[in-house]
């Protein structure tokens, strides 16, 4: 039985490596900021089992001592908006205190950081540069260090099919930004808690990028119709041209009710898939699954 530290535990992804961690008598604490239902988190696991608790900044002593006795940090805390601070601040400077605390835990056997396809400092977004530089600060200080980089997470309440269904269900007309070219390449969510789960319980040491992507390279086009044959249903994809919407997405991002941010915006821009930087998959002895078939069992359930 390990201590796990699991920032933005209370969210999709959270939720199911707690469930998967907890089913092996690991013991997890869950430290959050913005508010979460504790009782929930909580039945993830046997009584007693699992621990989230309130922090205010990454200084607080409280979370200092747990960060110091835990023998694995995982840290799933993101954001795609700059509402609270910019990605400086809440990604980068962030990261960087966290791995400066862990960095004293003679304890620590790794630190699993989630991160994302495609990252780098080479492109035009300041929340990619402010990942890529978290990615460099921990493979400098933690002697190991895994970087987990995923396609687009789908499962049972992802909040990528999340939001686009009920636009399917609604609407006989689908906006779809840019020429709908632009290629991802979706994972399922059980496959990637299963990924994390061999990480730890193999131990595996020294600093690693794992690229989780699923088996399938598909178009936003092509990944839209097959929502609607799935649904059974006629829709109308109507091209939304980049340079039309990202003014209008910059003016309501800065209010409450905006669809997407000018971050989540540029993956539209620019193919998602698995660069073959590292590791994958394979190198865990996982066959991930085919998440066309997912999905369209997720809509038909």
């Amino acid at each position: 039985m390990k201590s796990i530290v699991i920032f933005g535990g209370a969210g999709f992804v959270g939720r199911h490596l707690i469930r998967r961690l907890a089913k092996k008598g690991h013991k997890i604490i869950v430290p959050y900021q913005k508010s979460i239902q504790e009782a929930k988190i909580r039945l993830l696991g046997v009584t007693g089992q699992i621990t989230p608790f309130r922090f205010s900044s990454i200084d607080d002593l409280r979370l200092k001592s747990v960060l110091q006795k835990s023998q694995i940090c995982i840290n799933l805390k993101t954001t795609y908006d700059q509402k609270n601070g910019s990605f400086e601040d809440t990604i980068f400077k962030f990261n960087q205190k966290l791995i400066n605390i862990l960095n004293s835990n003679t304890l620590l056997e790794q630190y699993i950081f989630f991160s994302g396809l495609g990252v780098n400092n080479e492109n035009n977004s300041s929340r990619s540069n402010a990942v890529f530089k978290s990615e460099k600060e921990a493979f400098n200080n933690i002697k190991n260090s895994i970087i987990i980089r995923p396609g687009v997470i789908i499962g049972g309440g992802d909040v990528f099919l999340q939001r686009l269904l009920p636009i399917f269900k609604l609407s006989f007309f689908i906006p779809l930004f840019g020429n709908g070219k632009i290629r991802f390449q979706p994972v399922f969510i059980d496959d990637v808690s299963l990924a994390v789960e061999r990480i730890i319980e193999e131990s595996i040491e020294g600093n690693n990028i794992y690229e989780l992507a699923g088996p399938i390279i598909i178009s936003y086009k092509d990944f839209y119709n097959h929502i609607s044959n799935c649904l059974n249903k006629t829709r109308v994809l109507t091209p939304v041209p980049l340079s039309f919407i990202k003014p209008l997405i910059g003016i309501a991002e800065k209010t409450p009710f905006s669809p997407l941010t000018s971050e989540q915006l540029l993956l539209f821009e620019k193919d998602n898939i698995s660069e073959n930087i590292d590791k994958s998959f394979k190198n865990l002895g996982i066959n991930p699954q085919d998440t066309l078939q997912i999905t369209r069992n997720i809509i038909e359930n």
